[in-house]
């Protein structure tokens, strides 16, 4: 080889060695000014564009007050790394540095998410932070604030946090204007379907939207990832604690289905310690919406208001109904602008498949009216088919909720087809005002097992059938709630209605104070209506009214419908209702004659006024079979006032006995150490009355029991006192008192046979 073409080899390499070292050294780094180094923002995306990040990454502080004017989208093609990151600041006091695109943009977008102008707009750039700089638009043509595209199945964009910023938009009548949106690549105005992801790196992953301000938009925040299984945009986190976002001022302009936060085609979505607040929108309206999502969701420390004035769409304030890994909405608050739409309304709708659910520390702000005329309102609403896993349902107040009209009404409704199990606890229900339709303040369905406990359900005014606690599932546990006053001018009302299958066991629950005031009332304090193996005990249950009832059978402290073996125990039952109906009666207990009933140890008081045909019964049957009176039964204190032909301690529809001897002829051997007394009471005249026993009176109450320890083993009272092991109290109240010897023992002997010793 010649010295010459040497020399030109070497020269050449020198030149490009030259080139190569010089595009290193111009690649960004360090701290940039705005203005200062740069004159605009534009002009520093170009630049970033043009020489890419170098070592350390660089940072650009935007002067606060700093405003700029453009009529094109900031496109930001660079990318950063996890060492290299870029930053765009405020720097400085004041307020935030702003970017406003003044045109009406270039592309006609006709679907929500598809193709459209942006303000910012990220093209597969990873490790991307802005801080404090504002965007707005002046014409409805700019779908976009900050947008993330996808190039390709393989460049999604990837640690990008929007933090701190201002996103006013001018929504007009637009129904594709949104604040924030992580896009899935699409370029078809009439689709948002976008591109077909192939590898993780074509993700949207890490993505933390927090501490912004969204508003006079259509829909605030938009997330859509790929459908491609496998591939779906992963670990967005809208919000965090002292970090959430504002949306306000959603919806409105056009009347098409909206949403202040939606997620589609996302892995763990997380929306957490925002405030989402819609304008009056008249269709379909949803606080956020769960789309297509999977993972572990969140949807926690929220507060909503939705108004919608829509003819009959829905307004749904948190929604999803994916079966995922888990899902968790909890600490939310709910409240409403105006809602005279007629279409349903759901606080939380979480109907789904998913096994590990929690509900819990969910409350309505303020009062929530909603004024449209039918529609059914659901504060938590689950309808899934889990095959194991626990739902929890705690400390939720679903309370001071109004409704109209036909409409009803659904405290918590919760139900699992196959083997998950709940938990429902410390929930509190309560002013409401139903409808004519129904109004359920909890109603927990099928379960492997439910267990319902320390729940408060009150104050229900309401124009239709009420039911204050509907349960049913397999093997369920049911105790120390209180459902208090209410009342209904519908025609029933259910204190606790208990549909259990399998062995229930429904304790300790106080039931007063309800009132139905139909004529042809139905008022039942405990309801059983099934179980193989059904035991009620250490219950209180008082002041049942229906003071307009022409019916002799629909007032009743605790009635048993159906079921297999019912066994009800130390129970205290106090009725002194009276009607200005025609015919009117009540029963302290009724029974149908088709399930086993087992009853031990109880205090049926009924002391109400009998009006024409009706009788104030103690204990009433629903016919004159006595082979499902379990021969268990006994140490029961029946009383109906003084013994008449119209106040009886027992009446089957065909026999009556007005005297507990005549009753205990009647039933023997059944009852032998049954009783009647009108107990002393601690307060038996002035409501809310206190059915614990005074014990400086003396009562047959006290130590006139039997133990129950089978078929289960019952060894305290309605306060966990201990109940004496061989000589328990009668009732629900175990006490320190002083017998009262009123019944001659009763004697057995057996005879000496084959003896001359007579």
């Amino acid at each position: 080889m010649s010295n010459k073409l040497i020399n030109k080899i070497f020269v050449t390499l020198l030149f490009v060695l030259f080139i190569l070292t010089g595009n290193s050294y111009a690649q960004l780094t360090g701290v940039k000014t705005i203005p200062g180094d740069y004159t605009s923002i534009a002009a520093a995306i170009t630049d970033l564009n043009t020489q890419g990040v170098g070592s350390g990454g660089v940072t650009f502080n935007v002067t606060a007050g700093y405003t700029e004017s453009i009529t094109a989208p900031l496109t930001i093609t660079a990318t950063g790394t996890s060492s290299n990151p870029i930053v765009f600041q405020k720097s400085g006091t004041g307020v935030n540095p702003s970017v406003t695109r003044t045109d009406a943009g270039t592309l006609a977008t006709s679907t929500i998410g598809g193709a459209g102008d942006a303000v910012i707009r990220l093209e597969g750039t990873d490790y991307i932070t802005f801080d404090g700089i504002d965007v707005s638009t002046t014409d409805q043509g700019i779908e976009y604030g900050y947008l993330t595209h996808k190039p390709s199945g393989t460049d999604g964009c990837q640690f990008v946090t929007i933090k701190n910023c201002n996103i006013s938009m001018t929504k007009g009548t637009s129904g594709f204007v949104i604040g924030i949106y992580i896009g899935n690549g699409t370029t078809s105005t009439s689709s948002a379907v976008g591109v077909t992801v192939t590898a993780t790196s074509g993700i949207n992953s890490n993505i933390t939207i927090t501490g912004n301000t969204i508003q006079n938009v259509h829909s605030g925040i938009y997330v859509r990832g790929s459908s491609a299984a496998g591939f779906y945009d992963s670990d967005v986190v809208i919000g965090q604690s002292g970090a959430g976002n504002t949306i306000t001022n959603f919806g409105g302009g056009s009347a098409t289905t909206t949403y202040g936060v939606y997620f589609i085609y996302v892995n763990n979505p997380t929306l957490a310690y925002n405030t989402i607040t819609s304008a009056t929108h008249g269709s379909t309206l949803y606080g956020v919406f769960y789309s297509t999502v999977t993972g572990n969701v969140v949807g926690s420390n929220n507060a909503f208001t939705l108004s919608n004035n829509s003819a009959s769409s829905a307004t749904q304030y948190i929604y999803n109904g994916n079966t995922v890994t888990s899902e968790t909405f909890d600490n939310n608050t709910f409240a409403a602008g105006t809602i005279s739409s007629t279409g349903s309304v759901y606080l939380i709708y979480a109907s789904n498949g998913t096994q590990i659910k929690s509900i819990s520390g969910n409350q309505i702000s303020g009062t929530f009216s909603r004024t449209g005329a039918s529609g059914t309102f659901y504060c938590y609403y689950n309808f899934g088919s889990p095959t194991s896993g626990t739902e929890t349902i705690a400390n939720n107040n679903f309370s001071n909720i109004s409704v109209s009209g036909t409409s009803t009404l659904y405290g918590i409704y919760t139900n699992t087809a196959t083997g998950q199990n709940r938990v429902c606890y410390n929930n509190t229900i309560s002013n409401l005002t139903g409808g004519t339709g129904s109004t359920y303040a909890i109603y927990v369905l099928s379960t492997t097992s439910n267990q319902v406990y320390n729940n408060i359900i009150t104050d229900i005014t309401a124009g239709g059938t009420v039911y204050g606690l509907y349960f049913t599932g397999t093997n369920p546990t049911v105790y120390n709630n209180v459902v208090k006053n209410i009342s209904t001018g519908g025609s029933t009302l259910y204190g606790i209605y208990d549909a259990g299958t399998g062995t229930t066991n429904c304790y300790k629950n106080q039931v007063y104070n309800l009132t139905c005031s139909n004529t042809s009332a139905i008022l039942y304090g405990i309801y059983v209506t099934s179980g193989t193996a059904n035991y009620v005990y250490n219950n209180f249950v008082s002041d049942l009214k229906t003071p307009s009832s022409s019916s002799t059978t629909g007032l009743a402290g605790i009635y048993v419908s159906g079921g297999t073996n019912i066994g009800v125990y130390y129970n205290t039952v106090f009725l002194n209702a009276s009607s200005t109906g025609t015919n009117f009666g009540s029963s302290g207990i009724y029974a149908s004659t088709t399930p086993t009933l087992d009853l031990r140890n109880n205090v049926v008081v009924n002391t109400s006024t009998p009006a024409g045909t009706g009788l104030t019964v103690a204990y009433r049957r629903s016919s004159t079979t006595l082979t499902t009176y379990s021969s268990n039964s006994n140490a029961n204190d029946f009383y109906a006032g003084t013994p008449s032909a119209s106040n009886l301690i027992f009446y089957d529809g065909t026999n009556s006995d007005q005297t507990i001897a005549a009753f205990k002829t009647r039933v023997s051997p059944r009852d032998a150490g049954s009783f009647s007394e009108n107990p002393p009471f601690i307060n038996s005249t002035t409501a809310p009355y206190n059915l614990h026993i005074n014990p400086s009176i003396a009562t047959q109450l006290e130590s006139g029991g039997v133990p129950v320890s089978t078929p289960i083993a019952i060894t305290d009272d309605f306060d966990g006192n201990s109940r004496n092991v061989t000589t328990p109290d009668v009732g629900a109240d175990e006490f320190a008192g002083t017998p009262l010897d009123l019944t001659a023992p009763l004697i057995s002997f057996t005879p000496l046979l084959n003896t001359g010793s007579t």
